[in-house]
């Protein structure tokens, strides 16, 4: 009989990080969240490197120190700046929250 050999071990974390940004009138909240794989023999100087998937950034809304709900945020965002402005505003912020992510996060992205 042949016996069972254990080739790999895949170990992943998930992980959540909050980021705010202060907008003036009001600030952005975002909760990221992300699985992390460690991934062996990448990283420099034998130190391992993470494999990283941000599977949600979930935005919010802050004015005069209380959270507000975003549905009636985006209806006043839209007032005021217009169709489009609230989305374009979202992605914006995202785009800023995924680079802050990779900047910041304590496990060293593989780099490519």
């Amino acid at each position: 009989m042949s016996k069972i050999i254990k080739n790999q071990v895949n170990v992943d974390r998930s992980v959540y990080t909050e980021f705010s940004k202060d907008m003036g009138f009001f600030s952005m909240h975002a909760d990221c969240w992300s699985v992390v794989s460690e991934i062996i023999n990448e990283g420099e100087d034998g130190k391992p490197a993470y494999h990283h998937e941000i599977t949600e950034i979930s935005e919010r809304f802050v004015i005069n120190g209380k959270e507000v709900k975003t549905d009636g945020f985006e209806e006043l965002y839209v007032k005021l700046y217009g169709n489009g402005a609230f989305g374009k505003l979202l992605m914006e912020f995202d785009k800023e929250v995924e680079s802050e992510y990779y900047a910041t996060t304590e496990y060293t992205p593989i780099k490519n």
